[in-house]
């Protein structure tokens, strides 16, 4: 019973998201844009040509008037009431009814016979009589009546009024007619809207449900799947960046294996070498306490040597972390780069190698002093291992007022230029045997550069081969996330 009503559910969701998609959303605002104008041309067209139907009827009844009032005084009909001549004419040219009234509002003329002699009083024939012509509808009979002044031979006098009614409904029968041939048209239009809608849409989602089936064929492990669809330029560019982000996927997923091999070759070596030292003790168990000693420190210098390595990586997990906060101080950085150099300097004495350190002003800044200390501890140490006997190490310190620049240059080897952009890779080594000799892990500069990014800074490098390295570090002086010391406090209030 669960089953059938689960299947049930997922048969409606699957109706109902036909209903959420573009496609669909499309398809209804193309076909409504279609309907709405397909009706609103509809009525206008309808209304228009009724206003233009009504007022050539209306044009055509003044016309009508004004020559039966002109006829008539031309005629002399009002100076001789006998003259009949000319009411057959106007029994014939008017289709509807013809009233000839005097001046006193009684029927002279009915085209009809039924008022003859009748006085015909209304308002449009008082305003008619007072000079003025005037048009009414009467909607019950669906009958337009037109009222014009007769005036005589000079124009000066008003000597009566024509009054001439006709029936609208030839006009009404053009308009049903006009209306029932619009909605033929509409209704074929429509049809035509919805099949366009229908192409349109289906045309538009084309691409996208391409798209998808790319997407999908990467979700399913194909991430050398490349997507070649040619659209609009919207379509392009998505493209265009979905194949940008597979590319760097690509480059993600080759830097993670390169990465855990380094792992795993950088953490086996020692202890590779720890066991060839072992079996060999234990290959001469009768060897000298000195020989003891020489072994059992090379295998307390493999097991210092795994340990950074294992402390290194640590770090850049810990470093990336989202959730690993900055704990921000402000801090003087002329005083952080004196202290690191002053610890540093012994090691540099060994090899006699001179530190210099530079400085224009005091320079505070908002950073986390710790991981500062140890990007500079990094870059020192560095130029110190990598550097000649009777070296140089030049340390310089300004700002922009805006970001505070560090600059640590040594008169070491340098590095080729092909690994310039290169030594920031974890476990990357320009030359693996030096790095040997020197005790390094390959992590410190990407351990340097993330710290770097964090603060919301850049690191570079130049270098000449042979004759130096430099290193530039560029940090905003303020810190626009909130200082996580004071999140930690309000936490512990409350």
């Amino acid at each position: 019973m669960f089953k059938q009503n689960g299947e049930l559910v997922i048969i409606i969701s699957n109706k109902l998201g036909k209903f959420r998609s573009i496609r669909f959303k499309l398809f209804l605002a193309l076909f409504s844009i279609g309907l709405m104008s397909v009706i609103l041309l509809s009525v206008v067209f309808i209304s228009s040509t009724n206003e233009r139907l009504i007022t050539e009827k209306k044009k055509e009844l003044y016309r009508q008037a004004n020559t039966i009032a002109i006829s008539l005084v031309t005629t002399g009909y009002f100076s001789d009431i006998k003259n009949k001549s000319y009411l057959a004419t106007i029994q014939a040219s008017v289709p509807g009814r013809g009233l000839v009234i005097n001046q006193n509002g009684n029927i002279l003329f009915d085209s009809n016979h039924l008022d003859n002699g009748k006085t015909y009083a209304t308002k449009q024939v008082l305003e008619a009589l007072d000079g003025r012509s005037s048009y009414y509808y009467t909607d019950a009979d669906n009958i337009g009546t037109v009222t014009v002044p007769v005036m005589n031979i000079d124009f000066d006098t008003v000597i009566g009024a024509v009054v001439v009614s006709e029936s609208f409904k030839d006009v009404n029968d053009s308009i049903k007619q006009l209306l029932n041939l619009t909605i033929l048209v509409g209704m074929g239009l429509i049809v035509l809207d919805s099949l366009l809608s229908y192409y349109f849409s289906s045309s538009f989602n084309k691409p996208f449900r391409s798209l998808i089936e790319h997407m999908n064929k990467v979700t399913e492990g194909h991430v050398n799947e490349r997507i070649d669809i040619k659209g609009n330029t919207e379509v392009e560019e998505i493209v265009t960046s979905f194949n940008m982000m597979i590319s760097e996927l690509e480059s993600i997923e080759s830097n993670r294996k390169q990465f855990v091999a380094n792992v795993s070759h950088e953490l086996k070596t020692p202890l590779s070498s720890i066991k060839v030292l072992a079996e060999s003790l234990l290959h001469q168990p009768d060897a000298a306490i000195e020989i003891y000693q020489d072994f059992l420190n090379d295998i307390n210098h493999e097991i210092d040597r795994e340990a950074k390595i294992i402390n290194d990586l640590l770090v850049l997990v810990t470093l990336d972390k989202k959730e690993n906060p900055l704990r921000i101080n402000e801090l003087v950085i002329n005083e952080l780069i004196e202290q690191v150099m002053k610890r540093l300097k012994p090691i540099a004495d060994n090899k006699h190698i001179q530190m210099f350190f530079e400085s224009y002003r005091i320079v505070i800044a908002e950073i986390d002093d710790t991981k500062m200390e140890l990007v500079l501890t990094n870059l020192i140490e560095n130029a110190i291992k990598y550097n000649k006997n009777y070296g140089l190490i030049n340390v310089k310190l300004d700002t922009d007022y805006k970001d505070f620049i560090i600059t640590i240059r040594d008169t070491g080897e340098g590095i080729p230029t092909e690994s310039v952009d290169l030594v920031f890779k974890r476990f990357y080594r320009v030359d693996k045997t030096r790095s040997r000799d020197t005790g390094g892990t390959g992590l410190g500069l990407s351990i340097v550069q993330r710290t770097v990014h964090m603060h919301k800074g850049s690191i570079k490098c130049q270098s000449e081969l042979g004759e130096w390295t430099e290193f530039t570090i560029k940090i905003p002086l303020r810190h626009t996330v909130k200082r996580d010391v004071e999140h930690e406090d309000s936490k512990n209030e409350q």
